[in-house]
C-alpha cells in the first residue's frame, strides 16, 4: 500500500497506534518527515531540571521518507519511536537507549500485534524512494582566534544581517563565503545568526577545497542560492 507523505498521515497513524498499543496515554509530539539517510526515525525532546527534578517536554518524532519502505515498515519505525516516547514521558530509567525496558516493550508489541519492530534497520539493503536532486547551500566558513574551525549553512535571507555581524566581531581570524551542493550540509540547519558546525582543520580544509568560492557575494550569486535547484 502506498503512503502519502503528509503530516496528516503521521498524525493519524500516531493516534491509531497510541490507542491500540499504548492505551491513548502518550503525549502528542510534533510529528514530521525528514530526508535522513542515516536514521529512519528519531525521537527528540527537551529537558529542564528544577529542585532536583527533571521535566521532559517538547517531544518531536521524525520519520525519514528517503527510502522505499512499505506502509508496515514505516509504521514499525513510528512505533519504535513511540516506545522511546512512552519510556521518556513516563520518567522510566532504562539501561541504555535500547536497553532492557525498551527491548521488553518491543518484544511484547511484536508478539501481541504481529509487528516486526527492530532495534536498527539495515539501511544498506534499502533503496532510495526517488532520485535525490542536488541542493544548493550558501556556506560561511570561518576560523576563530582560538584555533577553531566552523562551517555554517546560511539562510540566504540572513546574508545582510550576517555581513553586518561579521564586520563587528573581533574573534575571527578570517571568514569566506562559498556555494556548495555537498551532502555534508544536508543535515545542518540553515542559520540566520553567526553560528556553525565545529569541524577539525582537516575537514575544514577538505570541504573548502571542494566548494565554489564566492568572492563578492554579489546579487547574482545570492540569487542562485535563493532559488535552489531542489
Amino acid at each position: 500500500m502506498n503512503v502519502e507523505f503528509t503530516e496528516e498521515y503521521l498524525e493519524q497513524a500516531f493516534e491509531y497506534y497510541n490507542e491500540l498499543i499504548f492505551d491513548g496515554k502518550l503525549p502528542v509530539p510534533w510529528l514530521r518527515w525528514s530526508h535522513s539517510k542515516t536514521r529512519l526515525g528519531v525521537m527528540k525532546c527537551k529537558g529542564m531540571s528544577k529542585l532536583g527534578r527533571t521535566r521532559i517536554y517538547d517531544f518531536t518524532i521524525s520519520i525519514s521518507d528517503f527510502y522505499e519502505l512499505t506502509k508496515e515498515q514505516l509504521e514499525d519505525v513510528l512505533i519504535h519511536e513511540m516506545i522511546h516516547l512512552s519510556i521518556l514521558s513516563a520518567g522510566i530509567e532504562d539501561t541504555s537507549p535500547h536497553g532492557i525496558v525498551f527491548r521488553g516493550m518491543m518484544d511484547k508489541i511484536n508478539r501481541t500485534f504481529g509487528r516486526d519492530i527492530t532495534i536498527s534497520a539495515r539501511k544498506q539493503k534499502l533503496q532510495p524512494r526517488v532520485a535525490q536532486q542536488s541542493k544548493d547551500y550558501l556556506v560561511l566558513a570561518f576560523e576563530t582566534k582560538d584555533g577553531r574551525y566552523y562551517l555554517s549553512s546560511v539562510n540566504p535571507s540572513a546574508v545582510e544581517k550576517l555581513i553586518s555581524t561579521l564586520e563587528r566581531v573581533g574573534e575571527l581570524v578570517h571568514y569566506t563565503w562559498y556555494h556548495s551542493q555537498d551532502e555534508f550540509f544536508q543535515t545542518l540547519p540553515r542559520v540566520r545568526s553567526l553560528r556553525g558546525k565545529p569541524v577539525s582543520k582537516e575537514v575544514y580544509t577538505t570541504m573548502i577545497a571542494k566548494m565554489k568560492l564566492l568572492k563578492y557575494l554579489n546579487s547574482a550569486e545570492q540569487n542562485l542560492i535563493r532559488n535552489p535547484s531542489a
